[in-house]
């Protein structure tokens, strides 16, 4: 080691424990209804800290063990792995207000399937949120399975997302998000009246 290198500091130095994932990370951005919101939601390690004032997503986990303690909170969301079946929702979801889908890849394709058997078959009416590794060209897929917020993991590149939320202006067959097809929409406009 060079005598002229500095030493690392303490709160520099590497750990190999994750940090606790206490609220969303200032560079990210929550896109909803083709804005840049600003995220009212927290995420709680414990029950205790879910209860506080404000929006909190809880683990499923913590959701399980605690739900008599927290069906009572009316801003509370779920994270829901990727790989849990959403209907282990179902007796719940009148109690919870917003559904949070990880994606751990951009390629890993769960998500939307998990996002359209909420809205679909079990009438959620929430907040679904699609959190990780997403791309832009995602975006229409994403509204059309349900979700209805995006958190993009930099809040610096929201242009791409935005641009692609308003890609498409005519929709095919009808969706989860209530869109009104082209054929549907042909059928339904005004006739001219013959004189």
């Amino acid at each position: 080691m060079s005598p002229n290198a500095g030493t690392a500091s303490v709160s520099s130095t590497r750990s190999s424990v994750p940090a606790p994932h206490r609220s969303r990370r200032l560079s990210m951005a929550l896109i909803k209804q083709g804005r840049v919101l600003q995220d009212r939601w927290q995420t709680a390690e414990t029950a205790t800290e879910a209860l506080k004032p404000g929006a909190y997503f809880v683990s499923l986990e913590l959701w399980q063990a605690e739900r008599e303690l927290l069906r009572g909170k009316t801003a509370i969301g779920i994270t829901l792995p990727n790989d849990t079946d959403p209907e282990v929702l179902a007796p719940d979801l009148d109690r919870i207000a917003a559904v949070a889908l990880r994606f751990p890849a951009f390629t890993d394709g769960r998500g939307f399937s998990q996002a359209r058997t909420l809205r679909e078959h079990l009438g959620f009416r929430g907040e679904i949120r699609a959190e990780g590794p997403l791309i832009p060209d995602q975006h229409q897929f994403l509204l059309r399975c349900g979700v209805d917020a995006v958190v993009v993991d930099d809040a610096a590149d929201t242009g791409p997302w935005l641009a692609a939320a308003r890609r498409y202006r005519s929709v095919y067959q009808p969706a989860a998000d209530d869109r009104i097809p082209a054929y549907r929409g042909r059928h339904t406009a005004p006739q001219a009246i013959a004189s």
